[in-house]
């Protein structure tokens, strides 16, 4: 067998292949003889047709199979004559194929680019260097409260933060306007959410309270005909109402899951979980900072194949925040989240896999099976009673425990990465580090 390459691109690769004649042969007269085995043709005992009959017959069909089988079988062979380790499938194209001709056909692949790591005895981390105060627990007890907030009337003027329910009638030049008056309307002062004149004049006034203001519409508002003119706004106020946060008792506790009910329990827990999210948050960021240098430091072309492959695992990622109806339709989605807007996320994230897998292989990594294990015990245990059950699913399922070992991989290449790295301690508080955290990101 004959093999030759030629480099299309920096990756791209096309491998020539001439399959020698006697093998064609043998392969082209092997299946047409399967085929006479049961072949019914007339004239003939089944099973009795000579061959030059079955070619007349069956002759296209089968060197196609043949050509087909051949090219499958012969593939992986002439990569590894070739000695190329190919990163996606290739397109073949095929000549012609005859009983007593070489059989040639062509694959172009793309292959994996060559990686000599370089930076990495240079990385520089900054580490946020954060603590949780009692201050922190307690104004996220404070929060949990005010999610929890009951809603309820007050007879006193209306103070920032209370929600006043109005009726409201506009009038320009002395007459009513399309969408000008409402009924049941509530507004929080202080929100900034409504006109600021409606807003503004509801401070001070009480339920029963019935007035006339001028307004003048911004020069942004979404009627064009009402934009920056003047009306007037005839205000009824129906009632005023404050969001009174829960009490810190044992029915509000114990509803939070603390089985013990009492205050101290509580902040021990939100003491656990801030400093669980924080530590999370601050490994994340060095991890990011990690995989951000390693990048730079490592400018590489990826296979153009895998990039597909990527935008559409992304696309399949972002789809779950769309509306239901849109998720499964392909056209829509595309439309919304084309290649192009995914496309430098999507190399990134191909690049970067290419360059852990080089660490690992130089730094002879091997994925802590213990670890992983852990994982699946801490993961279990948030499901109280179903633990065994959460446990045996993990451990049962192959793709749930490579993501896992994926995971656990990625966290010993930057502690291995971080022993020969600058680290300084940036002071952070915990608010802004959970709140950077917890943004948005498209990296």
């Amino acid at each position: 067998m004959d093999v030759s390459v030629e480099h299309a691109s920096n990756l791209g690769r096309r491998v020539k292949v001439e399959i020698p004649a006697d093998r064609v042969k043998q392969t082209i007269d092997d299946k047409i003889r399967r085929v006479g085995e049961n072949a019914h043709v007339p004239g003939f005992r089944p099973g009795k047709a000579p061959t030059h009959v079955l070619f007349q017959r069956y002759g296209d069909q089968v060197r196609h199979e043949a050509a087909s089988e051949l090219i499958q079988s012969v593939y992986p062979e002439a990569l590894e004559q070739a000695e190329i380790n190919p990163a996606g499938q290739p397109e073949i194209e095929m000549g012609e194929i005859s009983r007593d001709a070489p059989l040639t056909f062509t694959a172009s692949v793309e292959v994996y680019p060559a990686i000599e790591l370089q930076g990495l005895d240079s990385l520089t981390v900054e580490r946020p260097s954060t603590s949780v105060s009692d201050e922190d627990v307690e104004n996220t007890i404070e929060r949990l409260q005010q999610r929890a907030a009951t809603r309820e009337t007050v007879e006193r003027p209306a103070a920032q933060g209370d929600q006043v329910t109005v009726d409201y009638i506009g009038r320009k030049n002395g007459e009513k306007f399309d969408g000008g008056s409402a009924e049941d309307v509530t507004v929080e002062l202080g929100s900034n959410y409504f006109l600021a004149d409606l807003e503004e004049s509801l401070y001070g006034k009480s339920a029963g309270d019935h007035y006339t203001i001028d307004i003048t519409f911004p020069e942004d508002y979404q009627d064009d005909d009402l934009a920056g003119q003047p009306a007037s706004l005839e205000v009824t106020v129906k009632r005023v109402e404050v969001d009174v946060p829960a009490s810190l008792d044992e029915e509000f506790i114990t509803g939070m899951g603390i089985e013990e009910g009492t205050p101290e329990a509580l902040r021990r827990e939100v003491r656990k979980s801030l400093e669980d999210e924080t530590q999370n948050a601050i490994d994340t960021r060095v991890k990011t900072q990690i995989m951000d240098a390693i990048y730079e430091a490592n400018p590489i072309d990826v296979p153009e194949s895998m990039v597909a492959q990527e935008i559409e695992a992304i696309r399949g990622e972002a789809k779950k925040n769309l509306p239901e109806g849109m998720q499964n339709d392909q056209e829509t989605l595309k439309a919304v989240l084309p290649d192009s807007a995914l496309r430098d996320q999507a190399v990134k994230r191909v690049a970067l896999g290419l360059l852990l897998s080089q660490i690992i292989s130089d730094y002879e990594i091997e994925v802590d099976k213990a670890r992983v294990d852990a994982k699946i015990d801490q993961m279990a245990a948030s499901y109280g009673d179903q633990a065994d059950e959460i446990r045996n699913y993990y451990q049962q399922n192959p793709q749930m425990i490579d993501g896992l070992q994926a995971m656990v991989m990625e966290e010993q290449v930057v502690e291995k990465l971080l022993e020969n790295a600058t680290v300084t301690d940036k002071p952070m508080s915990m608010d802004d580090l959970l709140t950077e955290h917890n943004q948005p990101s498209g990296a």
